[in-house]
């Protein structure tokens, strides 16, 4: 099995989401997901596809894929996955720390859910075995980094004051 899951997700970034030309680069890129080994060894990424649930108007959800995943992971490394096209210039400082790895959905849009909630699910399709999923609940606060505290993504006030 293998040993990554999503660790932290940034949802809501703070500043304007989009402006009457759409949204920046730099501000799609706020938008990230850290995926972390949490092994003792590397981890084949291959084949590996991260999804999030996409909501329709009627509240109905189906699973829509991010990013296709590549590479080794090394044990406890974390791979940063960016919305947006980049590059790596465009993102902001405060979002080049705590991860050894980084790449971009290829998508000019935001992936995650603000209004519903979302779910992170990394998944494996060629073996239809899910590798980990983690959901946070709808209204993130803005510019708020969730950490993962068992199978739910919260605010760290949240994750402090469940301890």
């Amino acid at each position: 099995m293998k040993t990554i899951q999503t660790s932290q997700l940034k949802p809501n970034p703070a500043g304007k989401d989009r402006t009457k030309s759409g949204a920046s680069e730099s501000q799609l890129a706020s938008e990230w997901v850290d995926i972390k080994n949490i092994g003792r060894s590397g981890v084949d990424l291959s084949g590996v596809s991260l999804f999030h649930k996409a909501f329709k108007r009627d509240g109905s959800a189906e699973w829509e894929l991010v990013v296709r995943l590549s590479g080794v992971l090394g044990a406890g490394q974390v791979l940063r996955v960016h919305s947006g096209k980049g590059p790596f210039s465009v993102v902001r400082a405060e979002d080049r720390t705590g991860n050894d790895y980084y790449m971009f959905t290829g998508e000019s849009r935001y992936m995650w859910n603000n209004d519903y909630g979302d779910c992170s699910l990394l998944w494996q399709p060629s073996t239809e075995v899910t590798i980990d999923e983690v959901s946070y609940d709808a209204y993130p606060p803005e510019g708020v980094v969730l950490q993962r505290v068992g199978s739910k993504l919260v605010a760290s006030t949240q994750a402090v004051s469940r301890w």
